[in-house]
C-alpha cells in the first residue's frame, strides 16, 4: 500500500483505502450510477445495495437496520446527534461531555452554547487519560438533555469505560452518545450490551473511503433532522445518498468481519515493537497512551524540552523530508500550531504540549516500518 521508502504512520487521521473495498467501489461510479430513490431498475439496483449495507452495519453492532442512518462521516453524525436531541430548546437545558473530546463535539458544543444558550458541562480525564464514570453520574440531573463521551480518544488512544457509563445515564433516563470513530473496527462493539442509544463512526477510519460515515440512534430515541430535503434515510437525512463510498464502507465492514481479529494481533505486535524500540530513550518523554487503558494502535508521547530540544514543526519537516508520516494529535486541528487541548487538559504545559508526536499504525505497516521509523526519529532528534 506504500513505496518501500514511505513510512505512513498516521492512521488515526485517516487509512489508505484497501484495495478490495476500491474494487468494489469502481461500479457504482462507471455501470451502477442510479439514483436510489429512482424507480427503475439503475436506482433499483443501487437501493438494494445500501439496504445491504445498512444490515451489514447494523448486524456487525448489534442493532436493527432501521436505527443506521448514513451520513458523511463522524463530524456530522456527531452533529447529528448533539444539535438534534437539543433543539428546539426545552426545559432541560445541560449537555454533559468531556473537556478531551474531538473538536467535533467541543465546537457543536460551543454553537449550542453560544445560539441556543445549551450548557456544556465538562468532566475532566483522570491523570491516565480516561473519563471516570462516577463523575459523569455525579453531574446528571433533571436538566440533562444527553451525555456525549467518546470511547476511544483520537490522541492517545486510550478507552473509556462507556458500558458503565450508559448504564448510569440509564439509571436516570438519559440518552447516552458516544463517539466510537477511533474505537470501530479495533475493537468489538456491541450496541445493546454497551447499553448506548447512539455511536458514531466513520468509513475513512477502517480502510474504506472519506465522505461516508453513519450514525446510530436507537428507536426509542426523537430528535430533530439535521440536514433538511428529501424523505432519504427514512426522512431523517436529506440528501442524495453516496452510493459509491456506501458500497467501499460496505465492502471495509465485509473484510473487518473476517480480518478484525487478526488486524487487532497486528497492532499489537506491531506496538510491542514500536514500543521496545522507543525505550532506548524513553526518559526523553512521557508517554500519554497506556499498556492496558489504550487501543494498540495508537501511541502518543510527549518530549520533555528541559530534556531535549525539541521544535514541533522542525521535526514534523524533518519527518516528512524523510518519508515519515505521523501527527502531534488530531488531524482536524494539526495545521494549526496551537497546543493540543487534550495534551492540556492531561496536564502538559504548552511547551510540553506542543513537543508530542501521535504515532498510530495500520493494516499495511510492517515490521519493517517500525525498524526504520524508530531510526528516523532518532535521528531527526539528532540522537544519532
Amino acid at each position: 500500500m506504500q513505496s518501500n521508502d514511505k513510512i505512513y504512520l498516521d492512521n488515526a487521521a485517516t487509512t489508505p483505502v484497501d484495495p478490495r473495498v476500491f474494487e468494489a467501489m469502481q461500479p457504482y461510479l462507471t455501470e451502477i450510477f442510479g439514483n436510489p430513490s429512482s424507480i427503475h431498475q439503475y436506482g433499483k439496483i443501487a437501493k438494494v445495495m445500501l439496504e445491504d449495507t445498512r444490515d451489514l452495519i447494523a448486524e456487525f453492532i448489534r442493532c436493527k437496520p432501521k436505527e443506521i442512518f448514513f451520513t458523511s462521516g463522524g463530524t456530522e453524525s456527531i452533529n447529528t446527534f448533539l444539535k438534534g436531541i437539543s433543539l428546539p430548546p426545552g426545559e432541560k437545558n445541560c449537555i454533559i461531555t468531556s473537556s478531551i473530546e474531538h473538536m467535533a463535539v467541543l465546537e457543536t458544543m460551543n454553537y449550542l452554547n453560544k445560539n441556543f444558550n445549551v450548557i456544556p458541562r465538562y468532566v475532566k480525564p483522570e491523570r491516565n487519560g480516561s473519563i471516570d464514570p462516577g463523575e459523569v453520574l455525579d453531574l446528571l440531573d433533571e436538566a440533562t438533555i444527553a451525555v456525549s463521551i467518546m470511547h476511544v480518544n483520537n490522541e492517545t488512544g486510550v478507552k473509556n469505560d462507556i458500558k458503565k457509563i450508559a448504564e448510569h445515564c440509564k439509571s436516570k433516563n438519559i440518552p447516552f452518545h458516544s463517539d466510537t470513530v477511533q474505537s470501530f473496527g479495533k475493537m468489538d462493539i456491541n450496541v445493546k450490551e454497551l447499553g448506548v442509544d447512539s455511536i458514531s463512526a466513520s468509513a475513512h477510519k477502517i480502510y474504506g473511503p472519506k465522505g461516508i460515515g453513519f450514525i446510530y440512534v436507537n428507536e426509542n430515541i426523537r430528535y430533530e433532522n439535521l440536514l433538511h430535503g428529501g424523505s432519504q434515510e427514512r426522512n431523517k437525512r436529506g440528501g442524495t445518498e453516496n452510493i459509491p463510498a456506501i458500497a467501499g464502507f460496505q465492502k471495509a465492514v465485509e473484510i473487518l468481519k473476517s480480518e478484525m481479529e487478526n488486524d487487532i494481533k497486528h497492532y499489537k505486535t506491531l506496538h510491542a515493537q514500536l514500543m521496545t524500540g522507543l525505550n532506548d530513550f524513553s526518559q526523553l518523554f512521557i508517554l500519554n497512551s497506556s499498556e492496558y487503558l489504550s487501543v494498540p494502535n495508537i501511541v502518543s508521547i510527549s518530549f520533555y524540552k528541559s530534556k531535549i530540544n525539541f521544535d514541533s514543526e522542525t521535526l514534523f519537516m524533518k519527518l516528512d523530508i524523510d518519508g515519515v508520516a505521523v501527527s502531534g494529535g488530531s488531524a482536524c486541528t494539526s495545521g494549526s500550531l496551537k497546543p493540543s487541548h487534550v495534551m492540556q487538559e492531561l496536564g502538559h504545559d504548552n511547551e510540553t504540549a506542543m513537543a508530542t508526536i501521535r504515532i498510530s499504525l495500520g493494516r499495511f505497516n510492517t515490521p519493517d516500518d517500525i525498524v526504520r521509523f524508530v531510526k528516523l526519529l532518532k535521528k531527526a532528534l539528532g540522537l544519532l
